[in-house]
C-alpha cells in the first residue's frame, strides 16, 4: 500500500514530497491489491497440497499482547515459541504502521493509538524522555548492562529531555519488559519446550547495546535455560540512534548492527 501511496519509508514513515520524490497522482490500486491476494492464495494452495489432512493444524490468531497470555493460553501448553520482539532501535511501530492500522480497521482516530503505545514492548523514546528516572527493576550483578545504562544516562545531560536520561529510561524500560517477556514464556512453555527469539543489537548515542547477550543473561532470571546465541546475519542496516542525526550506515567503522537468534528452553 505504501508503494502506491504518497507515503514513503526513509526509513520512518513520511511523505514522498518530503523525501524529494514526486507524488503519485493515480495508481491501479485494485489491480495491485488483487495481485497480492492472488499471491497469498497461491501460497495457501501450495501449503494444502504439501500437507496431509491428518497433519493439518488448526490456526488461531489472537489480537492481544503476549503479556496478557494468561487470558488465552493455559500454563505449560506450548511446545515451541518462534518470535521476534521489537528491537531497541526507537522504531516507532505505531507511527510507521499507520496505513496498515487504519486500513485494517484497528484504529479510526489518533486517540486509538494510545492503548497500543501503552501495550508496546518497552516504550518509545518520545515517551520515556518525559518520564521520571526509570531504572532496571531487577539485579544483574554479573552483567555490564547496569553500567551501560548508567553511562547512557550521563550523555548530554545539558540537553534536557534530549539528553541521556531519556535514552537511559528507554533502555531500562525495554530490558524490564525483556524479563516480563521471559517470565511469560516460561509460564506457557511445557517442560522441555523451547523458544527461538530473533533480536537485533542496538547502538544508542554511540554506546553499543548487545541486546541478544543481555536477553541471554536475563533468561535465567525468568526461569529459562540459555541454549545458544547465534548470529546468522552479521550485518544489517537499521535505524538505531547511534549519535544524534547520525544513521547506522555512517558509523559502521566504529560499530556494527547485527541480528541474532537466542534459543531458550524450559527445564
Amino acid at each position: 500500500m505504501v508503494s502506491y501511496s504518497n507515503y514513503s519509508y526513509e526509513p520512518s514513515l513520511g511523505t514522498r514530497s518530503g523525501s524529494g520524490r514526486p507524488d503519485i497522482e493515480d495508481a491501479p490500486v485494485g489491480d495491485i491489491i488483487l495481485s497480492k491476494l492472488r499471491t497469498i492464495l497461491t501460497d495457501i494452495r501450495w501449503h494444502w497440497q504439501q500437507t496431509p489432512d491428518e497433519k493439518m493444524a488448526e490456526a488461531r490468531v489472537v489480537n492481544d499482547s503476549f503479556f496478557n497470555s494468561e487470558a488465552h493460553l493455559p500454563a505449560e501448553s506450548v511446545d515451541l515459541i518462534v518470535t521476534s520482539p521489537p528491537y531497541l532501535n526507537n522504531y516507532h511501530y505505531n507511527r510507521n504502521t499507520r496505513p496498515h492500522l487504519y486500513w485494517l480497521g484497528m484504529v479510526s482516530q489518533p486517540r486509538d493509538f494510545k492503548p497500543l503505545e501503552q501495550a508496546n514492548f518497552g516504550t518509545y523514546w518520545q515517551t520515556a524522555r518525559d518520564q521520571a528516572r526509570i531504572d532496571l527493576a531487577f539485579d544483574m550483578p554479573h552483567s555490564d548492562l547496569p553500567e551501560s545504562i548508567a553511562a547512557l544516562r550521563e550523555i548530554n545531560t545539558h540537553k534536557g529531555i534530549y539528553g541521556g536520561n531519556g535514552w537511559a529510561n528507554y533502555a531500562a524500560a525495554y530490558f524490564n519488559d525483556c524479563l516480563r517477556f521471559v517470565q511469560q514464556m516460561r509460564r506457557v512453555l511445557k517442560p522441555g519446550g523451547s523458544a527461538v527469539v530473533v533480536i537485533g543489537n542496538s547502538i544508542l548515542q554511540g554506546i553499543m547495546i548487545p541486546t541478544d547477550q543481555y536477553l541471554a543473561q536475563i533468561a535465567p532470571l525468568g526461569g529459562l535455560e540459555l541454549i545458544s546465541v547465534e548470529i546468522p546475519r552479521p550485518t544489517r542496516v537499521g535505524s538505531s540512534i547511534i549519535q544524534s542525526k547520525v544513521r547506522a550506515v555512517k558509523a559502521s567503522s566504529r560499530h556494527q548492527l547485527y541480528e541474532a537468534v537466542v534459543t531458550l528452553r524450559r527445564n
